[in-house]
């Protein structure tokens, strides 16, 4: 009839495009590992952000010193209590909540420096680029952890913004070496030699046309460091170097039946469990992420 659309046309009317992070997800929640996954990590985060509604006592509370102290498991106190009398569940819930924090803080700070670093000597190539990896090389050369020693230790009191930084200061290396690889491999493609045909400068070169091309592995990384950084933090605080007390995680919640494991292994199997299972969730997810865009 006039004035309708023939059911051809509307048939072939185009659809609205996903972007890369719709795309990424539809192919992760795809395999059953890394729904669970998900979920996991979800049920996590938010234990940690609503930690104040969830905990049933103040972490940092000491109610009886001498008779609530070192407690096993029981209804009152389902993780025990540790030799200040604190209660271990709490104190895990909020550890979540710090744990995680830092992790996620001090990643971003690393994924900042590293995709900055590698993509500038990358792209510079010359003088520039060998330069900046032999100072990379000398970076690399220092183990990580041996250096975050060194720092903390030489500071005598350090806050967990400082902590932060220093994490995120000595975690990039690895990642700006790969985005230095991954910048080579793409500059002399044909499509960034349009954009110099078409008088693209070199600063909307690097940040529209390559950058976006370089989401899997940055993505990855992501996903990966926080994991790592999560475990790194709880072995600096472990080693009574890492959150100062009297903040919780779950580094220094196993430190404090440190000496005393046989008998208080209550405060080593739960901020333990859930460290382990926060790792390998972030673990699966990252692989999950790297299947997923690498297929794009």
């Amino acid at each position: 009839m006039p004035g309708q659309i023939p059911e051809s046309a509307a048939t072939s009317a185009p659809r609205p495009r996903e972007s890369a992070f719709a795309i990424g997800l539809r192919r992760i929640l795809r395999k059953p590992s890394s729904r669970i996954a998900l979920v996991v990590l979800v049920v996590i985060v938010l234990v940690g952000l609503l930690a104040p509604m969830i905990a049933p006592y103040d972490p940092a509370a000491q109610p009886d010193i001498v008779g609530l102290k070192s407690l096993p498991p029981s209804l009152a106190h389902p993780f025990g209590t540790d030799p200040y009398s604190r209660d271990v569940l709490s104190r895990v819930i909020y550890g979540a909540r710090l744990s995680l924090t830092i992790g996620l803080l001090a990643t971003l700070v690393s994924l900042t420096l590293g995709v900055a670093y590698g993509a500038i000597a990358g792209y510079a190539g010359g003088l520039v680029d060998s330069v900046m990896m032999r100072v990379l090389d000398a970076f690399l050369a220092i183990p990580r952890l041996l250096l975050l020693l060194g720092i903390l230790v030489a500071w005598p009191q350090f806050s967990i913004g400082a902590l932060i930084l220093f994490l995120g200061l000595t975690g990039w290396f690895g990642l700006s070496r790969l985005v230095r690889g991954q910048v080579l491999a793409l500059k002399h493609a044909e499509f960034v030699a349009a954009a110099h045909a078409l008088g693209a400068s070199r600063r909307r070169i690097l940040a529209r046309h390559l950058l976006p091309n370089l989401i899997s592995p940055i993505v990855v990384a992501a996903t990966l460091g926080i994991a790592h950084v999560i475990v790194l933090e709880a072995g600096l605080s472990y080693l009574g170097i890492g959150a100062p007390p009297p903040l919780a995680s779950w580094g220094n919640i196993i430190l404090d039946g440190a000496d005393q494991v046989a008998t208080l292994w209550w405060l080593s199997l739960f901020p333990g469990l859930f460290m382990v299972l926060t790792v390998m969730t972030l673990n699966v997810l990252g692989e999950a992420l790297r299947d997923a865009y690498d297929r794009r």
